[in-house]
């Protein structure tokens, strides 16, 4: 049903109904994680590896990961939505600090719905690469610019939808 306001797709976008099968299909569906060490890409002092995972419809994500090479632990996980999938991209910064950087891009012209699990696949992949529940993965590690989808993989975890 619509809403009063006339925002019928948003009020889908947080029905948990609307995101059920589309969860289940992302829980059935292996994910087939590669992982490539790429010391071309790396600095010292910082370690990056790229991944490579199917998503739920079988379409294939790329990432890269940064992550300090001196710590057996991470402080925190950021993944975040680039439009290029580079070192360039890198929150170096951030990398420096202790924390793991990943970035990847969707697919060219990916549905926002199929956008929000690919976040939410990503985060699954980064979380068992760096040994930390994906749940705890930061998907908005700079709330002023967050995406679309990002608020909305975040607010289907925080709810447990998934």
């Amino acid at each position: 049903m619509p809403s009063p306001d006339g925002a019928p797709f948003r009020d889908l976008l947080l029905d948990p109904h609307y995101w059920r099968p589309r969860l289940e299909k992302l829980e059935r569906v292996p994910r087939s994680l590669l992982i490539f060490p790429r010391p071309d890409l790396a600095r010292p002092g910082v370690e990056v590896v790229e991944l490579r995972l199917r998503a739920h419809d079988g379409k294939r994500l790329r990432c890269i990961l940064g992550r300090p090479s001196f710590c057996l632990a991470t402080d925190a996980v950021h993944v975040r939505v680039s439009n290029e999938v580079s070192t360039t991209e890198l929150d170096w910064h951030s990398i420096e600090e202790g924390n793991a950087d990943l970035v990847f891009n969707f697919p060219p012209e990916r549905r926002l719905e199929d956008r929000v699990l690919d976040v939410l696949r990503v985060a699954m992949a980064v979380g068992s690469v760096e040994s930390t529940d994906w749940r705890k993965v930061d998907l908005l590690p700079r709330r002023a610019d967050s995406r679309d989808e990002l608020v909305l993989a975040d607010m289907l975890r925080e709810k447990g939808w998934v």
